[in-house]
């Protein structure tokens, strides 16, 4: 009687890690498709601003192509400001890194709240896929010491 009880218990969580696999999945193709990595150099005090160069180092855990890339970086107030964007990408492999440089001007408040954590800079991806619809996604990035990206 026991070994059926456990034989039933193993069969229903063999069942439920499938159901939560799948949902993962998806929820990885839909949700977080991009991540990684940030730096800053260069950086110089002008005024009430900053200007300095940003780095990106960026992940693809989508399940296909991104055609057509733009990066911006927008301000994270209430209302999105554009400070700017990097060089257009024409196509970014599923499952590859990407890597980018650009200098950008912003507010020293700005430039402040992203040295605290556990702000960020705020980057967005525009990108086509496979059957030329464009998306909108965020990057989930944290800063890490990468080496300067030469053009």
């Amino acid at each position: 009687m026991q070994s059926r009880h456990t034989f039933r218990t193993g069969i229903l969580c063999c069942l439920l890690t499938t159901v939560l696999v799948a949902t993962l999945s998806a929820i990885a193709s839909n949700g977080r498709e991009f991540s990684g990595y940030y730096d800053l150099s260069a950086v110089s005090e002008q005024g009430d601003l900053m200007q300095f160069t940003l780095h990106l180092r960026l992940f693809n855990h989508g399940g296909a192509d991104a055609k057509n890339v733009v990066v911006l970086l927008m301000e994270a107030s209430p209302a999105p400001t554009l400070r700017g964007n990097f060089q257009p990408v024409k196509t970014w492999k599923a499952g590859q890194f990407i890597e980018m440089s650009q200098q950008f001007t912003i507010s020293k408040r700005e430039f402040s709240e992203w040295t605290t954590r556990p702000v960020q800079p705020n980057v967005v991806i525009l990108f086509q896929d496979k059957n030329g619809k464009t998306w909108q996604r965020g990057a989930q990035i944290s800063r890490a010491p990468l080496f300067p990206v030469t053009p």
